[in-house]
C-alpha cells in the first residue's frame, strides 16, 4: 500500500500560503528547502483544523509529512482514524477556506449581520468553540437574542462522517449550526448531496442571499403536496427568509423555516382522509351498480311472472331459476320491489287471490310455494279477513282444499274463522272433523317436509288420533265400536298394523277391544295377521316419528 499522509495541508502564517504536503515532501528539492525554512523559523506551519502548530516530521522510511506537535490538544485530523477519501475532501474544504470566494461569503455574512438587530458578538475566523479538549473554529461566530450561531460555509464536497461530527460538536455545546451550501443543488447526484438531504427531517438548506442589503438567507426547502388525483408528491421551494422568520429546535439543534416532517404528516393525513373517501365513493359506487343490476334482475322476473299471469300459465320452472340464481342482496330487492308491496292498503297476496280467475291457479300455487319471495301467508286483508275467508269469497278460484293443503304446508296458521268456513265446505261432520284434525296438526309440524306426508296418510292418522283421544274420529263408527273399527284397521291397514297395535297398546285402547271383542273376531284376525306376517311399510315412518315420538319407531325392526 502506498504511503499516505493524513495531514494533506498545512497553513503557513508568515506567507499566509496554504502548502501542499504531497507538492513540498515529494521532491528531494522542495522538501529540503521546507525543512531548512522550517528549522529556520522562516515559516510558521499550522493545522487548518485546529489552529494548532505544525512540526515536520519523518519516518524509519524516510518519508517528510506534516505532524502535530508532542502533547497537542485534541484535533479532528489527529483522532478520527479518517479514510483516504475523508482525507482529501478535508484537504479541499480547507483550500477552499483560503479561496476568494470563500472569504469574500465570510465577510459579507459578517457585513450584513453586523447590521442586524438583536445580533452581536460577531466573529469571523478567529473563535474557537471548546468541549473539553476538542475545540472548532466556524467560519462565522455570533449571538443573536439568547442563542449562540456559527455558520460554516462549505464550497467542496464533505463526508456525512464530517457533517456529522459537526453538528454533534456543536449540538453538545447548544450553539445552532448554519451549513451555507453555496453550489449546493438539491436535484444534484453527488455523495454529499444525496447525504445532507436526508441529514434532518426539516429538510431547509441555505445560502446566503447576496442580492439582499440586509441579512438574509435563501432557504431552499422540500414541499409536500397532493394532486388532484391524490397523489402525495413533493417539490423544492426557494425562498429568501430573515434570520426571524427562523426557527430553532432545541431538542435537535437544527434550524430551519419550513418543517418538512410535519407538514408531511398532515399531507399523509389529508392522503389517507382522501383515500379512504375514495374507498367509501367507491364502495357506494359499487353499491349503486349493484343496486340497478339487483333491480333489472327483479325487473325481469316481475314482467315474467306478469306475463305468465296474464296468460294464465303454470310452468314456472324459468322464474325459479331466476330467483334461484339470485343473491342475496338482489332477491332483498326483489321482495322489496313495487310489485310485492300492498296495492290500495290490501297486501299482495289478498289481491291476488281476490282477483285471480279460473286458470290462475298455478301462478297462486307459485306464489304459495315459492322459497324466495317473502310473502306472509298469515297476515289479513286491509277488511281483516284471512288469506282462507279472501280465497273461498272468490268463487272463480279452483281447487280450493288443495290450495290450502299447500297454504298450511308453507306455514299457514288455521285461526277459528277459518274453521267456521271450511265447516260450511266440508258439511259431512265426519269428514269435516278429520279434515280440521289433519290440518291442525300441520300447524304443529310447522313447515316440515313430512306435511305432504299427512295429507296423505290422512285415514292412518285418524286412526292413531282415535287411539290417543280415546275417541273414535273421521271413521263412521259409533262411540263404543272399538271392535269394528279395529277390524278395519287392521283389515285394511295391514301393512302398518305393527304400528297402530303399538299406539293401541301406548294409549290404553288395547285392553278395552280385549273386553269388548267377546265374539273374537278381532283376536281371529290379529292370529291370521301374526300367521301370514305381512311386510310391514316404513314410507310414512318419519311422518309417525314426528308426530308420536311416544311411539318412535325404527325402521330397521320392521
Amino acid at each position: 500500500m502506498s504511503f499516505q499522509r493524513s495531514i494533506k495541508v498545512a497553513f503557513d502564517k508568515t506567507s499566509g500560503e496554504i502548502l501542499e504536503a504531497d507538492d513540498v515532501f515529494d521532491t528531494a528539492k522542495n522538501s529540503f528547502e521546507l525543512r531548512r525554512q522550517y528549522h529556520r523559523d522562516e515559516v510558521e506551519l499550522y493545522c487548518c483544523e485546529c489552529d494548532q502548530k505544525l512540526n515536520v516530521s519523518g519516518s524509519k522510511y524516510d518519508r517528510l509529512h506534516f505532524k502535530h506537535q508532542p502533547n497537542a490538544a485534541f484535533c479532528y485530523l489527529k483522532e478520527a482514524n479518517l479514510s483516504q477519501e475523508e482525507t482529501e475532501q478535508l484537504a479541499q474544504l480547507y483550500r477552499g477556506k483560503e479561496s476568494a470566494r470563500h472569504k469574500t461569503l465570510k465577510n459579507k455574512i459578517a457585513e450584513k449581520l453586523f447590521n442586524l438587530d438583536g445580533v452581536d458578538s460577531i466573529c469571523v475566523d478567529n473563535t474557537f468553540i471548546s468541549i473539553g479538549n476538542e475545540k472548532r473554529r466556524p467560519d462565522v461566530y455570533c449571538k443573536y437574542l439568547d442563542k449562540e450561531l456559527v455558520f460554516e460555509i462549505q464550497l467542496s464536497d464533505l463526508s456525512l462522517r464530517y457533517i456529522y461530527d459537526r453538528h454533534d460538536f456543536y449540538k453538545r455545546k447548544g450553539v445552532f449550526l448554519i451549513w451555507i451550501l453555496d453550489d449546493f443543488d438539491v436535484h444534484g447526484q453527488r455523495q454529499m448531496e444525496r447525504d445532507i438531504k436526508y441529514l434532518t427531517d426539516f429538510q431547509n438548506f441555505f445560502k446566503l442571499d447576496e442580492a439582499s442589503e440586509p441579512f438574509r438567507l435563501l432557504c431552499t426547502y422540500k414541499y409536500p403536496f397532493l394532486t388532484e388525483d391524490n397523489k402525495l408528491l413533493s417539490k423544492w421551494i426557494e425562498k429568501s427568509v430573515s434570520l426571524g422568520q427562523l426557527k430553532f429546535n432545541v431538542e435537535s439543534y437544527q434550524i430551519y423555516y419550513f418543517d418538512y416532517g410535519k407538514k408531511l404528516k398532515v399531507r399523509e393525513k389529508e392522503h389517507a382522509k382522501r383515500l379512504q373517501k375514495e374507498r367509501e365513493e367507491e364502495v357506494k359506487n359499487q353499491e349503486r351498480r349493484k343496486k340497478v343490476v339487483a333491480e333489472e334482475k327483479a325487473n325481469s322476473i316481475i314482467d315474467d311472472l306478469r306475463f305468465l299471469w296474464k296468460n294464465k300459465g303454470y310452468n314456472f320452472s324459468s322464474i325459479e331459476e331466476q330467483m334461484e340464481n339470485l343473491d342475496e342482496f338482489e332477491l332483498s330487492i326483489l321482495n322489496k320491489s313495487d310489485a310485492f308491496k300492498p296495492k290500495d292498503g290490501q297486501p299482495r297476496i289478498h289481491h291476488w287471490f281476490s282477483i285471480a280467475k279460473k286458470g290462475h291457479i298455478g301462478f297462486l300455487e307459485h306464489m304459495i310455494d315459492s322459497s324466495y319471495l317473502e310473502i306472509d301467508l298469515n297476515e289479513k286483508s286491509k277488511d281483516d279477513k284471512t288469506l282462507l275467508a279472501t280465497m273461498f269469497e272468490n268463487i272463480a278460484i279452483e281447487h280450493k282444499m288443495w290450495l290450502l293443503r299447500r297454504l298450511i304446508r308453507k306455514g299457514y296458521n288455521l285461526k277459528k274463522e277459518d274453521e267456521a268456513i271450511l265447516a260450511q265446505i266440508e258439511t259431512d261432520p265426519i269428514e269435516y272433523e278429520s279434515t280440521l284434525i289433519v290440518f291442525h296438526l300441520a300447524n304443529e309440524l310447522s313447515g316440515c317436509y313430512v306435511i305432504d306426508e299427512l295429507f296423505e296418510h290422512k285415514p292412518l292418522i285418524c286412526i292413531i288420533e282415535s287411539a290417543k283421544r280415546n275417541e273414535i274420529i273421521g271413521y263412521r263408527y259409533q262411540k263404543n265400536q272399538w271392535v269394528a273399527f279395529a277390524n278395519n284397521a287392521i283389515h285394511s291397514y295391514t301393512n302398518y298394523w305393527s304400528y297402530i297395535e303399538k299406539a293401541f297398546k301406548k294409549y290404553g285402547i288395547w285392553e278395552k277391544l280385549m273386553l269388548l271383542d267377546k265374539k273374537k273376531t278381532f283376536q281371529k284376525k290379529l292370529t291370521n295377521f301374526r300367521a301370514t306376517n305381512p311386510t310391514q311399510k316404513v314410507d310414512c315412518i318419519p311422518l309417525l316419528n314426528t308426530l308420536y315420538p311416544e311411539l318412535k319407531h325404527d325402521e330397521s325392526v320392521w
